[in-house]
């Protein structure tokens, strides 16, 4: 959780480099979606200080241009759910609940969901990617290092860490781990604290 001014410079760090960027920040124009991602952290570090009343105010202004970006791309991305590292490759249609947690260097596309059944919602580890149109749905607990496939839907626990899952409902379609994550990771453990 975000909660002091140090902790936000670190999230957005791990997220800047969790997507590869080598520019300082965003341009200008363009780069959408890594503007959607520092309004997000900004908003959640003003979010859990907003008993002093700078924070409440800044909190304010930033929410609402947060929630300007995020609605253009019809989703829906509750704060203090994401650990660092997160980065989302296409923001359209992206549903998350807010009582999921997700952990470290966490990747995303259109189409996704994570969200609860019967009030339970899911807790997934870290180094988790899901690709597009996936689904993890209920109170389930998804292993670290796991690769969640196009339009899989996951509905019940994922304990085999550097596995892929695909299908409906999903099942272990591979038990190599995912290059992509690996190298993401690699760039992430230079950062960490």
């Amino acid at each position: 959780m975000i909660k002091t001014r140090e902790d936000l410079d670190y999230y957005l760090l791990c997220d800047k480099t969790a997507r590869g960027e080598e520019r300082p920040r965003p341009r200008l124009w363009g780069d959408r979606l890594w503007k959607l991602q520092i309004l997000y952290r900004k908003s959640e570090y003003h979010y859990n200080n907003r008993e002093k009343l700078w924070h409440k105010l800044a909190y304010v202004f930033t929410y609402y241009r947060f929630c300007r970006l995020r609605d253009s791309f019809c989703s829906e991305l509750p704060l203090n759910v994401f650990a660092e590292g997160l980065v989302i490759w296409h923001g359209q249609n992206i549903i998350v609940n807010r009582d999921a947690r997700v952990g470290r260097n966490f990747s995303l596309s259109a189409d996704c969901c994570i969200g609860s059944v019967n009030g339970k919602a899911p807790v997934i580890g870290d180094n988790v990617e899901m690709t597009i149109g996936s689904r993890v749905l209920g109170g389930i607990r998804v292993a670290d290092d796991v690769t969640i496939g196009a339009a899989a839907l996951v509905v019940k626990d994922i304990d085999t860490p550097h596995t892929t899952w695909g299908g409906v409902p999903a099942k272990c379609i591979s038990t190599k781990p995912n290059a992509y994550v690996a190298e993401k990771k690699a760039r992430l453990e230079k950062v960490y604290r």
